[in-house]
């Protein structure tokens, strides 16, 4: 597989997972006319969203490219990420980068925390509102049951959109659904949302055995 190939993977994964789960802030410049009830919600999906500095859960993801997989996510604020997902792929944000580890190739290649999304997904404190928001809002439909958040960073022809799914009663974060530079659409579903007290550090590193020398074996954190 090449470099090329195994970047576009990245970017649609972390385009739809990230960009994560739970984060979103919005431009001064918006797309959606944000009214006072508008503003009051945003303001309860911030203070929510603030609130969870460390979780762990489980997600399932599904594209329109016809690819599937589940698994298990970690987000500790800010900046750290583990992506577990029940294929051989595994991403880690250590705060500065992300690591997208395929296992079955044994691959591992290396995207900025600031050229896409996660940056903002793992920010420890989101404002929504406010005189220095960095997405712009698309738009925002409120149904019976759930209420859709549209939007996208300055730069939409390299991250495309997302839709935060948030359920009503009570507030919850339900998922998401993104459509990429390339439009796939990507939904994901979480679940088993946890809050949690301390992490593991080796969770938000990637290990591999290099061997040395005369067949030793020796551990290397990336």
């Amino acid at each position: 597989m090449t470099k090329v190939v195994l970047e576009d993977i990245l970017k649609n994964i972390l385009h739809s997972l990230l960009l994560i789960i739970f984060c979103l802030i919005f431009s001064n410049k918006c797309f959606a006319m944000i009214n006072e009830s508008d503003e009051s919600y945003l303001k309860k999906v911030e203070t929510y969203i603030n609130s969870l500095q460390k979780i762990s859960g489980r997600f399932t993801q599904n594209s329109s490219n016809g690819a599937k997989d589940s698994g298990k996510f970690y987000i500790n604020k800010p900046g750290k990420m583990r992506l577990q997902y029940e294929s051989p792929i595994l991403l880690v944000a250590d705060g500065s980068s992300i690591v997208y580890e395929d296992k079955k190739l044994n691959q591992i290649s290396y995207i900025s925390m600031n050229s896409n999304p996660a940056s903002i997904v793992l920010n420890g404190n989101i404002t929504f509102t406010g005189k220095n928001p960095s997405v712009k809002i698309k738009s925002i439909e409120e149904r019976e049951a759930t209420t859709e958040i549209t939007l996208t960073t300055k730069n939409e022809k390299q991250s495309g959109t997302i839709t935060l799914i948030f359920e009503n009663k009570p507030l919850s974060f339900y998922g998401w659904r993104v459509r990429d530079a390339q439009g796939i659409i990507t939904e994901v579903k979480l679940s088993d949302i946890r809050p949690e007290t301390n992490f593991d550090p080796s969770l938000f590193k990637i290990t591999r055995n290099k061997t040395i020398g005369s067949g030793k074996s020796k551990s290397k954190y990336y």
